[in-house]
C-alpha cells in the first residue's frame, strides 16, 4: 500500500513539475539565452512610432498685452493701439525620423529635439483699445500687428531654454509608456529595456533653383 501511495505521489510531483515547465521554461529562457521575444518588441515598437509619426509633447500658453504705437515728427503719437492676447504653442517630435536598433536586451531610441510649433495668437477684439483719429488704423496694418506679435512670442517660447527641457523630459516619459505599452503585448512581456537618446538630425540638402525670376525693385 505504501509503495502504491509512493508512486502516485511520485507521479503527481512529476507531473506538477512538467507544468511548471511548460508554463515558465520558455521565459526563462528566453530571458537568459534568446532574444525573438525582444526583437518583436522592437520590430512592432518601430512600426508604432511610424503610424503615429508626431507626437505632440508640451504645450505653452501665456497672456498679456501689447501696446503698438506710431509716432510722427512735431506731432508725437499719431496712433496707439493696446492688443490684449492669449498665445499658445506646442512643441512636437517628428516620429517618422526615429531611429531603432537593438543590441542585445536594450532597444535604444534616437529621436529628434522636440521642434516648436502651431502657434497661434488669439486676441479678445473688445479688449482692444485704439488710438487713432489723426492716423487711422487699417485692417491690413492690424493685421500686421498681430502678426509681428505672434511671431516674436513664437521666438521667445521657442527659445526658452525651460520649454526645451521640459519638452524633452516629457517626451522621454511618453515614448517610455509607449514602449511598455507594445512590450506588455508580446508574448513573453518586458524582456528588454530602452534607452532614449537625443538627436539633431542634419539639414536636408536644397535644390539649387536655376529658373530666372527677374529681379525685384523696392517701389
Amino acid at each position: 500500500m505504501k509503495k502504491v501511495i509512493k508512486r502516485v505521489f511520485f507521479i503527481v510531483l512529476c507531473v506538477a513539475i512538467s507544468l511548471v515547465c511548460v508554463r515558465f521554461a520558455p521565459n526563462i529562457y528566453e530571458r537568459l539565452f534568446g532574444n525573438s521575444n525582444t526583437k518583436w518588441i522592437s520590430e512592432h515598437f518601430s512600426e508604432t512610432l511610424k503610424e503615429k509619426n508626431e507626437l505632440v509633447v508640451y504645450e505653452v500658453e501665456t497672456t498679456g498685452q501689447e501696446t503698438v504705437s506710431q509716432d510722427a515728427w512735431l506731432i508725437g503719437t499719431v496712433q496707439k493701439v493696446e492688443i490684449p492676447y492669449t498665445f499658445s504653442m506646442s512643441f512636437t517630435v517628428d516620429l517618422s525620423s526615429a531611429e531603432v536598433t537593438l543590441t542585445d536586451n536594450t532597444i535604444t531610441l534616437r529621436v529628434p529635439s522636440p521642434k516648436p510649433a502651431y502657434p497661434k495668437l488669439t486676441v479678445d477684439e473688445t479688449k482692444v483699445k485704439r488710438t487713432d483719429w489723426l492716423y487711422p488704423l487699417t485692417p491690413e496694418r492690424y493685421s500686421a500687428m498681430k502678426t509681428q506679435i505672434e511671431d516674436r512670442l513664437f521666438s521667445e517660447c521657442s527659445n526658452n531654454e525651460q520649454y526645451t527641457i521640459s519638452a524633452w523630459g516629457v517626451t522621454q516619459s511618453n515614448l517610455q509608456s509607449l514602449f511598455r505599452s507594445v512590450a506588455e503585448r508580446s508574448e513573453l512581456g518586458v524582456t528588454c529595456e530602452i534607452e532614449i537618446v537625443q538627436y539633431t538630425p542634419a539639414p536636408q540638402p536644397t535644390t539649387p533653383n536655376t529658373t530666372d525670376a527677374g529681379s525685384v525693385t523696392d517701389v
